[in-house]
């Protein structure tokens, strides 16, 4: 195989929106797949330019991705030619992240590779493609949001609950656990008689009594 010029200049990128959701590649599979494919493609990894971003969605525009930023960053001063992650939609879901790399490539080259291609992102017809490869997954990101808000709304409009048990319902919203719903009217019943919500969660965590997900109350 012929040496690849910068082989040494290479990062691995992971990430996974949801760390719950099993349905998604684990970053730490993701992180063997790459690797395993940077030997392949004669690429040598330093252990600092592997980053890693676990929970974090590249759709959402007020999301933090630190492994992110700090690839950029490396990427901007020239450290980072080849990088590597399980597809590209792991390293973007929004056409300005695609577009601040290219402004990066422009001018120090980049080669970006997924598991089934690779792009050099300094080719016209690789930019094309990425870009037409980003704006779909952006779409389907889109379609994703509409669908839950939809179905978010229908649950209240419903009287159901959203994002996990509601205390004093079972997990289908349909029946009510009488203990719990004794601890919700003694929680009403103190605050509109002037309690502060802080006094009442320290008195239920005195009981040990616990939240619908098992945790301790807050106010």
């Amino acid at each position: 195989m012929a040496s690849i010029p910068d082989a040494d200049l290479t990062a691995i990128y992971c990430r996974k929106s949801r760390k719950d959701d099993k349905q998604q590649i684990t970053v730490n599979r993701q992180k063997r797949l790459a690797l395993t494919d940077c030997e392949n493609l004669g690429l040598s990894v330093d252990p600092r330019n592997i980053f890693i971003d676990n929970g974090a969605s590249s759709w959402q525009r007020n999301r933090k991705r630190p492994g992110w930023d700090a690839l950029i960053e490396a990427a901007r001063r020239g450290e980072i030619k080849h990088i590597v992650c399980y597809h590209p939609d792991r390293l973007m879901r929004q056409p300005w992240d695609l577009e601040e790399l290219l402004r990066i490539s422009d001018e120090n080259g980049i080669m970006l590779y997924g598991r089934m291609d690779g792009r050099y992102l300094q080719d016209s017809n690789d930019r094309y493609v990425q870009r037409i490869e980003i704006a779909h997954a952006c779409r389907s990101s889109d379609d994703t949001s509409r669908r839950l808000k939809g179905q978010k709304q229908e649950h209240a409009e419903s009287g159901l609950p959203n994002g996990g048990r509601a205390y004093g319902y079972t997990s289908d919203g349909l029946k009510i656990i009488a203990a719990e719903a004794a601890i919700v009217r003694e929680i009403f019943e103190r605050f509109t008689k002037g309690e502060t919500p802080y006094s009442i969660s320290v008195d239920l965590n005195r009981r040990r009594i616990k939240t619908a997900k098992g945790k301790a109350w807050t106010e």
